[in-house]
């Protein structure tokens, strides 16, 4: 049985929160294995999990590129239509499509109600497709 997906953001503590440059550590796990992404970039990494997840229904295989970043995140498809999600050297068990999104809404949501208290964060452009993909349901 497949653990629960967790997409978890700690936003780095000695910046304080930046609603243009939000840094912090992001971190996916399965319950078994961990995609572990140290001070980065926490809006531009959600909004490209967002994306691949998106572009996931249309596909089997999708490289989806992280601003600021020189690798790519891999998204299979199998055929049994779980996602398997990887990184770097790290591979995700895979995942229903499911369970991917109610992870991705929920590292959104304290993203945004994070930074949404902060006046700056409207200039954000990576936060868009970040509020879409909550407010679509």
């Amino acid at each position: 049985m497949n653990k629960m997906l967790t997409i978890k953001i700690a936003f780095e503590e000695e910046t304080g929160l930046d609603a243009i440059d939000p840094l912090g550590d992001l971190t996916i796990s399965d319950g078994a294995s961990t995609i572990a992404i140290r001070t980065t970039y926490l809006d531009s990494w959600l909004a490209a999990l967002i994306s691949g997840y998106n572009r996931s229904r249309q596909t089997n295989h999708i490289n989806v590129e992280v601003s600021e970043e020189r690798q790519a995140i891999s998204i299979n498809i199998l055929p049994s239509g779980l996602l398997s999600i990887s990184y770097e050297n790290q591979t995700l068990m895979p995942q229903l499509p499911q369970e991917v999104k109610v992870a991705l809404k929920g590292a959104a949501q304290y993203l945004l109600r994070a930074l949404d208290t902060l006046p700056s964060s409207h200039r954000n452009a990576f936060l868009d497709p970040i509020r879409k993909f909550i407010s679509a349901g």
